[in-house]
């Protein structure tokens, strides 16, 4: 019991330590223009090409390019019609580092899209996502979208 009174407050301290020096973080009207431009944009944003990606459609994250691995089920990917999905973004929160090269985003989402089966699936989603500025230009580093109303089961 008190070794985890000790290692949370240190945690504490620790926190509020490294959160003391994050002055005026997210305060950069422009930067965030940009990434909010780049959120409702019908194109999918810039990727790094390192990026991570995970959401329910796939078993595990992935990273740039490998191949993933599709999760199974009724709403699964091979069970979409193709060409019927929608989705859109709605930023709650953009923060924008000082140094103006790296970002993180809050935001609600939602998906639709038509199953092969006749019916159509709508899932309201809670996304967070963290940018990175690469020549000028603001770019997707990571990705995590996961849908509010599903409980989450790890893999067995």
């Amino acid at each position: 019991m008190n070794r985890h009174f000790w290692i949370a407050g240190s945690a504490v301290f620790c926190l509020a330590l490294a959160s003391s020096g994050v002055r005026g973080a997210g305060t950069n009207a422009a930067e965030e223009a940009a990434i909010r431009k780049l959120i409702t944009s019908s194109a999918t944003p810039p990727r790094l090409a390192d990026h991570i990606f995970w959401s329910g459609a796939y078993r595990r994250p992935t990273v740039g390019n490998e191949k993933a691995e599709p999760s199974v089920g009724p709403g699964s990917i091979e069970n979409r019609v193709p060409s019927s999905q929608k989705s859109t973004t709605q930023p709650i929160r953009i923060v924008v580092a000082d140094s103006r090269d790296l970002a993180y985003e809050y935001s609600k989402s939602t998906l639709e899209y038509d199953l092969k089966a006749g019916g159509h699936f709508k899932a309201d989603t809670g996304l967070l996502r963290v940018w990175q500025k690469q020549d000028g230009t603001w770019k997707e580093a990571a990705i995590f979208v996961r849908p509010y109303d599903r409980d989450f089961a790890p893999p067995k």
